[in-house]
């Protein structure tokens, strides 16, 4: 007979599996709403600290506002202020320029007299206001004309030179009936004197940027302070006006283009007069004093010199040259770097009196660029000679 018998541990472990289902599916959903509640509780004081850190936060932005507001309103405040402090001192310095200052409309009609140097002058004093910024116009103001010294007679006494002096009351004169008036021109005797008095009253007119001359008689293209050569043959273009003479001067070259530098064929330096007719075709003339491109100084006038020969004016290079007036010397660069330096003779300084910058150009394609406002290397470094042009600060 055949019977049927199930194992006592498999039967026992189901029943118990069935027997057990129940209060384990009760455990698991108390772990899990457990679990939730912690969760919400988490998110919840999340949420709180959230709202505690916004609160904060607006508190924080809301003393911010009210801080800028106080700090634009005392700033208006201020500025309010020193705007009213600033017009006050305008008005101030206006009533002061009037008192240091001859206005033109209330001394029209008053003449003053004044003796220079023993020679005497009867000029308008509006005619002091033509020049802009000119301390003639200070110098007899209410407020320092009490200053000027005076002669027995009662005429201001002025220590200038007479026939310099004589040269610019003329020209303020001419100017009260053409007020564009250019300048006159200064004879070369006449040239250190007037530099000296035009810088001591600082008349601007007299003390004019240099440039190059228009009318030179060559094929050269000027433009400007641009010296092109087109033709070949030696061929001089010159500055407009001297050197100052009121102290040391300096002027450069800045070679653009120079086809065949080892030619030589380019020279720049001083003469005592302005080449004119078959002068501006050649360089060798009695005060002129040059310095030719591979070659070295072209001179007859040279007293002593120490210069290196043989620089070649290649493109791109600069070559400049300084003026001393306290010894009559002329300091040669190259690069910017001094190439020596060489005086003129004694018997030759009468005849120049006056220095132009000359320019020749030789081969054509040749093409340079003058500047008369550099500053000398020496005095860029603060180890100019009196009078020198100053480097900016």
């Amino acid at each position: 007979p055949f019977r049927l018998e199930l194992p006592r541990v498999v039967g026992g472990s189901m029943l118990a599996q069935v027997g057990g289902g129940a209060p384990r599916a009760s455990d698991n959903e108390a772990l899990i709403e457990s679990s939730f509640r912690r969760l919400l509780a988490s998110i919840e004081s999340e949420r709180e600290k959230l709202r505690s850190t916004w609160l904060s936060i607006d508190s924080d932005t809301k003393n911010t506002s009210n801080e800028l507001e106080k700090l634009r309103q005392d700033t208006e405040d201020w500025c309010h202020a020193e705007r009213h402090k600033v017009e006050a001192e305008w008005k101030r310095l206006d009533k002061l320029r009037e008192k240091m200052s001859v206005l033109y409309a209330s001394e029209r009609g008053q003449i003053l007299e004044i003796n220079c140097s023993g020679r005497m002058f009867s000029l308008p004093k509006s005619a002091l206001c033509y020049i802009e910024g000119s301390y003639l116009n200070h110098m007899f103001s209410e407020a320092f004309s009490p200053s000027v010294p005076r002669d027995s007679k009662g005429r201001y006494f002025l220590d200038f030179n007479p026939t310099c002096f004589a040269i610019i009351v003329e020209y303020l004169q001419t100017m009260q009936y053409v007020p564009d008036a250019p300048p006159p021109k200064i004879p070369p005797e006449l040239q250190q004197n007037m530099d000296v008095l035009a810088e001591a009253l600082n008349l601007k007119c007299f003390l004019r940027p240099n440039s190059l001359t228009s009318g030179h008689g060559t094929s050269l293209v000027v433009k400007g302070n641009v010296v092109e050569a087109t033709h070949p043959g030696w061929q001089i273009v010159c500055a407009q006006d001297p050197l100052p003479m009121s102290g040391a001067s300096y002027f450069e070259v800045k070679i653009l283009e120079n086809p065949d530098p080892s030619k030589g064929g380019l020279a720049f330096g001083v003469c005592g007069h302005q080449p004119n007719g078959n002068e501006v075709f050649s360089i060798q003339m009695s005060d002129l004093v040059m310095y030719n491109s591979h070659s070295g100084l072209v001179a007859s006038c040279v007293a002593m010199e120490n210069v290196s020969k043989k620089i070649n004016f290649s493109a791109g290079s600069t070559v400049g040259l300084k003026h001393d007036i306290s010894n009559r010397s002329l300091h040669w660069y190259f690069n910017r770097l001094c190439v020596g330096a060489c005086t003129l003779q004694t018997e030759i300084l009468e005849s120049m009196r006056v220095l132009y910058p000359v320019f020749a150009l030789y081969v054509p394609g040749q093409k340079i660029q003058v500047n008369f406002n550099a500053v000398s290397p020496s005095a860029a470094h603060g180890m100019g000679v009196s009078g020198e042009r100053r480097a900016a600060a």
